[in-house]
């Protein structure tokens, strides 16, 4: 992978981080507090993590290497999808905050699911990549984002069903399950380019010491 894709990757898991963090802080805040206060700093979170997806998507296209190209497609189209699952769930907030609290459940739910889904076609794409110390690490962060976003689908039905305390507790649980997750990607992504790094220094090395 060339350094702009390094680059998008690493700025992308940070804002991934940043945005899982946001969300998380503010769900607690609004299960906590028993009102809708910090359900707005959860809007902004999905958003931060949407751009971060986005990011790393466009990073992974970036990967010429034949040999990583199922690999590739895994991480890309799970990235895509789970920004689109991130921006459905800032829409569902947003209704739920300014329209109708029950649809906007309903879209929040989707999202979650869909969010859910493309970190696990990440896990995949991380399964199929080369063995790396990154490796593990990347399956992991990717797993638990997944997991994390099931269970806050699942807090949403809570509510939709009218089971608000326990359906708050769970989204609660969710979102640090994916906080988490995503600062497992973020040490992923930085051993990654560490070991690029170290495998570009010895190459240099060993072709001045022929020389």
């Amino acid at each position: 992978m060339d350094h702009a894709g390094e680059e998008l990757l690493i700025t992308g898991a940070w804002l991934l981080g940043l945005g899982t963090l946001s969300a998380a802080i503010g769900q607690t805040h609004a299960t906590v507090t028993r009102t809708k206060k910090g359900k707005e700093l959860v809007l902004k979170g999905n958003g931060i993590e949407a751009l971060g997806n986005s990011l790393q998507a466009v990073g992974r296209s970036k990967d010429p290497n034949p040999a990583s190209a199922e690999s590739t497609y895994y991480y890309i189209m799970g990235c895509w999808i789970e920004a689109a699952g991130n921006t459905t769930n800032s829409v569902g907030i947003h209704v739920e905050l300014n329209e109708s609290e029950e649809d906007g459940w309903r879209i929040d739910a989707l999202g979650s699911s869909v969010q859910g889904l493309g970190a696990a076609f990440e896990a995949v794409g991380a399964s199929l990549a080369a063995d790396t110390p990154a490796r593990e690490l990347d399956m992991t962060g990717n797993s638990l984002v997944s997991l994390g976003s099931i269970v806050e689908a699942i807090g949403t039905v809570f509510l939709l069903q009218e089971l608000e305390e326990a359906g708050e507790h769970i989204l609660m649980i969710g979102s640090w399950i994916q906080v988490i997750g995503a600062f497992i990607l973020i040490r992923a992504f930085s051993m990654e380019a560490e070991n690029e790094e170290d495998g570009e220094r010895r190459t240099f090395s060993f072709y001045n010491r022929g020389r």
